[in-house]
């Protein structure tokens, strides 16, 4: 299965590499924040395309997604992120613009792939169906606009959850995490570029944890834990330090702060790394099997010392946080495509009857999404209206 993972040169995250670049490693240390789904590269067979900016209505939708910074992102044309207002402070993994690499979505043949995975809507309706061969799949990149079936002419969308369920059919959406990686695929990129093994020294701090961007010490809430001797290790903004914190420390730790998905626990087990948290702040607490959730300090601190006097039982729990990203966070993703490019395949296959039928419920749902898109914005600026008239902001 040839993939390929597309974004669009105004998309505030992920990697900066040249078209085509399949090396997972260049790409992951690329990034302008986050881990994304690397997992594409390690794993399977994925290159990566950054599209130039579509004037194409459904291309627009990011500016419904983003709509405080929607303007401000069109300077990652030609700049770096940390150029952006109010972003000063990050630290981007390349020094260059998307705009640099970025290319014309036209000027590549998609039906050179078997799925197309864009971050937002980067490739307009016209060009997908020129490749009625091609499963084309879409992931809003914020995870803002929830839904449950395709959308603006494409086949399925990636809903950044993570579950048991396997989908074989066109139309509706996939359980596809953002941070799409396999049980190992950080640690090994790590020692690959680190040249060594963990160090297995301390606790990460989630970043949720401080309020304050860039975080510059270690919470209030785990300071016993730096009294008591313990590293205590905290977010990066650069990908590469940050990444070598998380894979350097023991354990990856959250107490207090706010309801998060997930994504940073996938990032800790795929380092390597035991995560130790309350259940109840993560949407999926799936990712937390018994023995791993800690409701406080008291208990967090007796875990701790426990683990680090039974090694096996360390091993035993990080394996079942292993088995728990394969399974659902890798796994079930990829049958999910697999079985979404066969039942297409099987409906081109079958006629125009099926072809046609399906054509017109992407142009139906295309101009759907774009009248609810355009309500939606008009709303938002009304009752933003009203607030102001009532002194409410």
């Amino acid at each position: 299965m040839k993939i390929a993972f597309v974004k669009q040169d105004v998309y505030q995250d992920l990697y900066v590499c040249p078209a085509g670049t399949k090396d997972a490693h260049a790409l992951l240390f690329s990034s302008m924040m986050r881990v994304g789904p690397v997992g594409l590269f390690t794993e399977l067979d994925t290159s990566f395309y950054i599209v130039d900016e579509d004037p194409a209505p459904e291309c627009q939708i990011y500016r419904s997604v983003i709509p405080k910074i929607a303007d401000d992102v069109k300077l990652l044309k030609t700049k770096t992120i940390e150029h952006l207002p109010g972003e000063e402070f990050k630290r981007p993994g390349s020094p260059y613009p998307n705009g640099h690499f970025s290319v014309p979505c036209r000027s590549i043949d998609w039906s050179d792939f078997d799925v197309v995975i864009s971050i937002n809507v980067s490739i307009p309706k016209d060009v997908i169906r020129q490749h009625p061969q091609v499963l084309f799949c879409y992931m809003i990149g914020e995870a803002n606009l929830a839904s449950k079936w395709a959308e603006f002419g494409y086949d399925v969308c990636l809903n950044q959850l993570i579950s048991n369920n396997i989908t074989s059919k066109i139309g509706g959406a996939v359980d596809f995490p953002y941070t799409f990686v396999g049980p190992h695929c950080l640690e090994n990129l790590l020692r690959q570029e680190l040249g060594r093994g963990s160090l297995q020294d301390g606790v990460y701090a989630e970043i949720n944890m401080s309020s304050e961007r860039p975080v510059q010490s270690p919470p209030d809430e785990l300071k016993p834990l730096v009294d008591d001797g313990y590293r205590v290790r905290i977010h990066k903004q650069n990908i590469k330090e940050n990444l070598q914190e998380l894979y350097d420390a023991k354990y990856f730790v959250k107490l207090g702060g706010r309801l998060i998905r997930g994504n940073s626990v996938i990032e800790a087990v795929s380092c390597g790394t035991l995560v130790l948290l309350p259940r109840d702040t993560l949407i999926h607490e799936e990712l937390i099997p018994e023995g791993c959730s800690v409701e406080n300090l008291e208990e967090l601190t007796e875990k701790v010392r426990y683990l680090d006097d039974n090694p096996l039982e360390y091993e035993r729990l990080l394996n079942l946080q292993r088995d728990v990203v394969r399974k659902m966070c890798f796994e079930n993703a990829v049958t999910s495509l697999e079985r979404c490019l066969q039942d297409k395949r099987i409906i081109m296959s079958k006629g125009s009857f099926l072809s046609q039928a399906l054509q017109r419920k992407r142009r139906a749902s295309v101009k759907t999404d774009l009248f609810l898109a355009k309500t939606a914005t008009r709303f938002r600026k009304k009752y933003s209206r009203v607030r102001r008239a009532l002194n409410l902001d």
